[in-house]
């Protein structure tokens, strides 16, 4: 626990400064930084050497990620590109297991490139100060979902992905949360309402953002994606919930619906 809140210390005013001082430019360098550690993470989620493959798709993700970041209307290309890369890597062998672990590498690019949303949502209006609600939000929900559930959670969320969630302690972080996100708003003067509606959204979509990093953890049989951050695990592991919100929320936002 000392640890946890140690690291917490630390790596919460690197994250408001990032969020909300820190030029874009900055912002979307730290986000291909992160991106790129991350995934790190999912390629050695199989406990096996980084090899040569692994450095290729390696290479691939930070191609991707870089030119989704800065060169945003070249994505596309570069997005097909990548999938031209895997199928020429998967040429070499037609082995089951070979071939599954090159789509789940594929996969991994696709994952940590939900980061790069985050840098897009800075770009909207207020958008700094909604993806600081996010992240708040997020925060206080998993806190007192952690707390929640072990106080009177019985029912499973979802037993053979993560046995420790519990339906209580997901209703309970989405409800407070939410009300975390909506106090964050009346202080910094944005709209209540449309607070209290983002950080629901969030902590809705954030708990599938959970469930799936932990059927990746689940299926290799680890605890947490990496121990790069004493009592928190990894990148991975800090960033699922927000991964899936900051995807939903800027898809939402750029949809009008927000």
């Amino acid at each position: 626990m000392i640890k946890r809140i140690a690291s917490a210390v630390i790596l919460i005013p690197i994250v408001v400064w990032l969020v909300i001082f820190a030029k874009s430019d900055y912002f979307g360098i730290a986000v291909l930084f992160i991106s790129l550690l991350a995934y790190v993470e999912w390629l050695n989620m199989d406990s096996a050497v980084f090899d040569l493959t692994k450095s290729l798709y390696f290479a691939l993700a930070a191609l991707f990620v870089f030119t989704l970041i800065f060169y945003t209307p070249f994505a596309a290309e570069a997005l097909f590109f990548v999938f031209i890369a895997n199928m020429i890597i998967s040429f070499k062998s037609l082995e089951k297991n070979a071939l599954l672990s090159n789509y789940y590498f594929l996969g991994g690019i696709i994952y940590v490139s939900l980061y790069s949303f985050s840098y897009f949502l800075i770009g909207k209006d207020n958008g700094r100060l909604i993806l600081m609600l996010l992240f708040i939000a997020i925060w206080a929900g998993d806190s007192f979902a952690y707390f929640c559930g072990r106080a009177f959670g019985k029912h499973k969320l979802a037993k053979k992905i993560s046995p420790k969630k519990t339906v209580e302690g997901a209703v309970c972080g989405i409800i407070l949360g939410s009300v975390f996100g909506a106090i964050f708003a009346y202080i910094v003067g944005f709209p209540i309402k449309n607070g209290l509606i983002i950080a629901f959204l969030a902590n809705i979509a954030g708990i599938f953002g959970d469930l799936a990093e932990s059927v990746i953890k689940r299926a290799f049989n680890k605890k947490d994606s990496s121990n790069l951050i004493p009592g928190h695990g990894g990148i991975l592991d800090r960033l699922d919930s927000i991964a899936f919100a900051v995807f939903f929320v800027y898809i939402l936002i750029l949809w009008k619906i927000l």
